[in-house]
């Protein structure tokens, strides 16, 4: 395969009532060799980073960290946080390259309960199943991304982490949710999308807009097609135009189920 032009490629996001962030790294070769030295060219850093949010243009501030011996760049938007209701297009100027996209904060679609049941047979006693109450809005166009936390750990999104409204507009309904995985890490799929008795979790159920949706939705799709030689290959969607990647906002919400011993 031939190389590729090369191109920025953007993963930043925006959450109601937090600071905006942004990583950019550059694309690669398919078949290039990826190791702790060659992944210190991938990031960028020294870019021009803005955000215009209809009033008040914000400069993106370069932040630097360490991880796995690597120096990344993180750019963060410091003093402005997400406001519902807000459109927001970000702007990118680096390796003599120009990207920008935007994304919307939309209103919270927040979950109306959550409990537990016991997890089904065989599994041990130990395991519990998450369940949560939701009622869509009416009107088609409803599109969420959800998160868990369990106890300490970070939060994790699911195997399939995006919903929309396409078969289930405008009812109300239970159904359970599995446990958030990290995907790089092959112990989170023990006990695949349950949770142990005497677990605190958190629900971050967020509302998303529809390219914020078909990015999640097609790299997912992408992801768990990967070894099989019968699956049809999937250009993943982006909103970035002249680059890769997302910008991406959320309009979170939280619930906390604590499941005794």
């Amino acid at each position: 395969m031939p190389d590729p032009d090369p191109k920025i490629v953007v993963e930043g996001f925006i959450d109601k009532g937090e600071i905006p962030y942004v990583i950019l790294t550059r694309n690669s070769p398919f078949y290039d060799t990826i190791n702790a030295n060659s992944l210190q060219n991938y990031f960028i850093s020294g870019a021009t980073v803005k955000m215009f949010d209809g009033t008040d243009t914000t400069t993106f501030q370069e932040l630097q960290f360490d991880t796995a011996g690597v120096t990344a760049s993180i750019y963060v938007g410091v003093g402005v946080t997400g406001q519902v209701g807000k459109t927001y297009q970000l702007f990118v100027n680096a390796d003599g390259q120009s990207v920008h996209a935007t994304t919307s904060i939309i209103q919270p679609l927040p979950l109306d309960s959550v409990w537990y049941v016991d997890a089904p047979s065989p599994n041990p006693d130990s395991l519990v199943q998450l369940m949560v109450h939701y009622s869509d809005p009416p009107g088609y166009g409803n599109y969420v991304r959800y998160f868990t936390k369990q106890n300490s750990d970070d939060y994790m999104p699911g195997y399939n982490s995006v919903f929309d409204d396409a078969l289930i507009n405008g009812t109300s309904f239970d159904f359970p949710l599995d446990r958030g995985i990290d995907r790089n890490i092959d112990s989170t799929f023990n006990n695949y999308g349950y949770f142990n008795r005497g677990d605190t979790i958190i629900v971050k159920w967020s509302a998303i807009d529809k390219s914020h949706f078909d990015f999640w939705r097609t790299l997912e799709f992408e992801l768990g097609s990967t070894g099989n030689p019968f699956a049809s290959p999937v250009k993943v969607q982006s909103n970035v135009v002249g680059g890769l990647g997302i910008w991406g906002g959320y309009s979170s919400s939280y619930d906390t189920l604590v499941v005794p011993k």
